[in-house]
């Protein structure tokens, strides 16, 4: 399965683990805060669906084309930009480092910290009639919160995707309908697969209906 950060890596990553087992450099230091801003406002959206999701798909759309001549990026790019310049503080360490305490005295990491960077940013982008109040920002560190997403950048163990990739050999999935498979993998909604894709509801949906008949032919029922 070939995910975001694996695509926009060129191949170097196969997982998010890998991206960020290294230590944050001048090389990694884009890569990490693109990914960091997409689970933020993954998880961001789930309670504030009219800013954070126009966010999240402009991002989307800037990863996927800001190499295209004359593309102007969405707003959606500053939460991967805040991200950066929040982790160009720490060169040469790892996002898994201690970067202090947080208001009840726990340790928190420079990654979940870099979260929260981002949540306070995209807080900003609200514009809410009461944004002189003091906001209670989303925790991060409650994992049951978050959205289920493959591409988990909370865990700090790799992810191990054999059986995954043995089950899709075995469905034996057309270009197409492994395509579609990969994208509501890494998290994309049918919008969004079919701009990625060029190609309409009907036809992910059947192709959807495709997959899941050869899976409970060969594994039966979920």
């Amino acid at each position: 399965m070939e995910m975001l950060v694996t695509k926009f890596s060129n191949g170097k990553y196969r997982n998010e683990g890998e991206l960020f087992a290294e230590p944050i450099s001048n090389a990694n230091v884009k890569l990490m805060g693109e990914m960091i801003a997409l689970q933020a406002l993954r998880t961001v959206k789930k309670f504030d669906l009219k800013i954070a999701d126009k966010l999240y798909i402009g991002l989307i759309k800037d990863l996927h084309h800001m190499g295209e001549i004359d593309y102007t990026v969405s707003d959606g790019y500053d939460c991967a930009q805040t991200a950066m310049c929040f982790l160009y503080q720490f060169l040469g360490r790892t996002v898994h480092e201690i970067y202090g305490k947080d208001k009840k005295g726990k340790d928190i990491t420079i990654k979940l910290a870099c979260y929260r960077e981002v949540d306070r940013f995209i807080d900003t982008l609200r514009n809410r009639p009461d944004s002189h109040k003091q906001v209670e920002y989303i925790d991060f560190t409650d994992y049951k919160a978050l959205p289920m997403d493959p591409v988990n950048c909370f865990e700090k163990e790799q992810t191990v995707y054999s059986k995954y990739d043995e089950l899709v050999a075995a469905l034996q999935l057309s270009a197409l309908e492994l395509a579609i498979l990969n994208c509501y993998m890494n998290g994309m909604r049918q919008a969004e697969v079919c701009a990625e894709l060029g190609i309409g509801r009907g036809t992910i949906n059947h192709r959807k209906a495709s997959i899941r008949r050869r899976y409970y032919s060969l594994y039966g029922s979920l």
